[in-house]
């Protein structure tokens, strides 16, 4: 498995997911025409990595300034994925949720995949970093 490293474009967001290290990060805005298939390879190898060499610690960043409705299904899947690693003996996930200090709306939505996974995401002011 090779690590996906996909630079920011005016529509699409930098995406870091370096599987070796369980390190993972999107990041900037997310509006691609086919949101599901731009995130699609990541996915994939996000199920793979959890399927056969997951690192005893994962860490997931999210930092959007932007992102459409169709960005949320792929939000919806990888924090589902974690959560099947999260739910195994001798597992860790950590999951950031980052926001302009001033974005209510990207808090909102973090607020809002929140409640979709039994996993605590820490949401934090970008100036935390």
């Amino acid at each position: 498995m090779h690590n996906i490293i996909y630079k920011e474009t005016d529509n699409t967001p930098y995406v870091n997911f370096d599987f070796e290290n369980g390190n993972f990060e999107v990041r900037g805005v997310s509006y691609p025409e086919y949101a599901k298939e731009f995130f699609q390879p990541v996915v994939e190898n996000l199920d793979h990595y959890i399927a056969s060499t997951a690192a005893a610690h994962t860490t997931m960043a999210f930092k959007f300034t932007y992102f459409n409705t169709g960005t949320n299904s792929p939000i919806t899947e990888i924090l589902r994925l974690l959560e099947v690693l999260a739910g195994r003996n001798g597992y860790t996930v950590d999951i950031f949720w980052y926001y302009e200090d001033e974005d209510e709306d990207i808090r909102e939505l973090g607020e809002y995949f929140q409640t979709l996974t039994s996993l605590p995401i820490q949401i934090l002011p970008l100036e935390h970093i």
